[in-house]
């Protein structure tokens, strides 16, 4: 007896290519339905539907009695519950369009507060239409083949909890900002293009730039001298620099650099030798790993989409999570040696012949994504 038919329902298109690569071998078939792109294969436990949301398909936002901007009705701000509405209607359609012909559904969003909110919010709009079918998650922090079998050979219940907190910091955001934002404009008699915007994240971080800017803006370089000479040495050349520092007054620095100036020679009076230790970096978080990037030149946002691109290649764990320290099942000895073949050779054998594993670790731990840990490699030639 065949399987049940199972659509399976990831947050983005590449994501949902990269699934139905994995679980097809690549023999699955692309469909488009109502514009929206899907990926149909078999399986020997049923037939197998995937389709790639553009994240939220949901937004919040206020009834049009509520669009006027005015003082009196900013209380009704904090009274009136916000209304879903539906921002990706094309894929909405097709899905609903399809839904009845499946007996389950397998939420496969990223493994986050996001990620269950989507899964919950697409799932709400496929119970209009099948009540009764059968809801399944997968959850995954990459898109390696093995992983995602893994994931999809151990399925879990949706976690409606972890959902209705992303939720709830949505509704915050709006209420927050549309409050704000018209209390501050209406007040200031600033509408139209010129309003002033608040935001929960936007407005603390604008303040953060104010001050550094009004730092600079203030600051007031102070000269100051230092006396160098370059030595060499058996062939080697080196840098010497006065034992004093730095002088706050130009006749003093003159006065010491006339003393050796055209000297030729010098005598070592003492040498010291020290050895020491440097701790090695903790796991990558996003902030670490945006912060590592930026020091190359790259650009925030440049650095995330870099990300996503090497998440649903397979290639890094998922690039967005606050976690530094790895879980203990992630089996890093059996990642280490994915690289012992390509252009990591030499370094994976080294950590291999290490007589113990113990990884290092961060201040922060959560229970949803590791830190950030590569999947696979790409020669760089």
């Amino acid at each position: 007896m065949a399987g049940p038919k199972t659509l399976v329902v990831a947050e983005k298109f590449n994501t949902a290519l990269r699934i139905a690569v994995v679980l097809s071998d690549g023999r699955m078939k692309r469909v488009r339905i109502a514009g929206t792109n899907l990926f149909e294969f078999e399986r020997p436990d049923g037939s197998y539907t995937v389709a790639g949301l553009r994240g939220h398909i949901v937004e919040l936002d206020y009834p049009e009695d509520l669009k006027e901007w005015t003082l009196a009705g900013l209380p009704r701000l904090l009274e009136t519950p916000p209304l879903k509405r539906v921002t990706e209607g094309g894929i909405v359609s097709a899905l609903q369009s399809i839904v009845r012909q499946f007996e389950r559904v397998i939420i496969a969003t990223d493994f986050d507060r996001e990620g269950e909110l989507i899964g919950l919010e697409c799932l709400e709009l496929l119970q209009k239409v099948h009540p009764t079918i059968e809801v399944r998650r997968a959850r995954y922090s990459a898109l390696t083949r093995e992983v995602i079998e893994q994931s999809f050979a151990h399925l879990e219940t949706l976690d409606h909890a972890l959902a209705e907190a992303a939720e709830a910091r949505q509704e915050i955001d709006l209420v927050w900002g549309a409050l704000l934002t018209r209390y501050l404009s209406l007040t200031a008699g600033q509408r139209g293009r010129g309003f002033l915007s608040v935001g929960r994240v936007q407005t603390p971080t604008l303040a953060l730039l104010v001050e550094r800017d009004q730092a600079i803006k203030e600051f007031e370089p102070t000269p100051f001298w230092e006396l160098r000479a370059t030595a060499e040495a058996d062939g080697t050349v080196f840098l010497l620099r006065h034992e004093h520092g730095t002088w706050d007054d130009r006749a003093a620095a003159e006065a010491v650099h006339r003393k050796v100036d055209g000297a030729t020679e010098g005598t070592v009076r003492e040498f010291l030798e020290e050895e020491t230790r440097r701790r090695p970096p903790i796991p990558f978080s996003t902030t670490q790993f945006v912060a590592e990037a930026t020091r190359l030149g790259l650009g925030a946002a440049t650095v995330m989409r870099i990300g996503e691109d090497l998440y649903t290649q397979g290639l890094i764990s998922y690039p967005r999570t606050d976690n530094t320290v790895y879980p203990r099942g992630l089996g890093l000895r059996s990642l280490v040696e994915k690289f012992r073949e390509g252009p990591f050779a030499e370094a994976a054998e080294y950590v291999l012949q290490q007589p113990s594993f113990r990884p290092t670790r961060g201040r922060s731990e959560t229970t949803d994504h590791p830190p950030i840990y590569p999947t696979g490699a790409v020669d760089p030639k």
